[in-house]
């Protein structure tokens, strides 16, 4: 499989631990979260946890996904000082069991899906929110290979199908953040600063 034969001779893949693009990356889409700390949070495609830990330290309850078992392994390494954290290998949409987060945090992984199953997963994500549950979505800009489906049909798709209000847009040159709410209230009405 794709993912085992990445994981099998490099830990870290894709650089999360040593590239600064990733690290900005990942301090973006943390800081374009609505909220310090959530209740309970998903994080689809976990990889080695560099994001998790992250997410750790602001959830309550975080469980994290990824179709590799290496990634589980080196997630679940990582993560295991977090008593609140679960990581368990999973295949989404096929093995994604429809429960009520506060958080969905989907980073550099749904355009590995073919269009049927990313119109799968998009069906049981719209199940997948409490009240004032949010979906953060991250996706590199550029070609991936071998796959069909890019950022943009990724995004294009969630934007189009999805029922929840779009809060916010972010385009990098390398990577695009969008983030839907069902609270279409912005965070400055929230704390009634507006």
């Amino acid at each position: 499989m794709y993912f085992e034969e990445l994981y099998r001779n490099n830990n870290d893949p894709w650089g999360y631990d040593y590239h600064w693009y990733e690290a900005r990356k990942r301090q973006i889409c943390l800081a374009l979260l609505t909220r310090q700390h959530y209740q309970k949070v998903l994080e689809v495609g976990c990889s080695n946890g560099h994001l998790s830990v992250h997410l750790a330290q602001r959830a309550a309850q975080l469980l994290c996904l990824d179709v590799s078992d290496y990634a589980v392994q080196l997630a679940s390494q990582r993560l295991h000082a977090f008593e609140h954290v679960v990581v368990e290998n999973r295949k989404i949409p096929e093995e994604y069991l429809v429960q009520k987060f506060d958080l969905i945090l989907i980073s550099e992984v749904a355009y590995y899906l073919s269009e049927a199953e990313l119109h799968q997963f998009i069906e049981k994500l719209k199940h997948s929110l409490n009240v004032d549950g949010e979906i953060l979505c991250c996706h590199w800009r550029h070609e991936i290979k071998d796959f069909e489906l890019n950022a943009q049909q990724v995004h294009q798709s969630f934007q189009q199908h999805f029922p929840f209000h779009h809060y916010l847009s972010l385009n990098d040159p390398d990577f695009m953040v969008d983030l839907w709410t069902v609270n279409s209230s912005s965070l400055a009405q929230q704390e009634e600063l507006r």
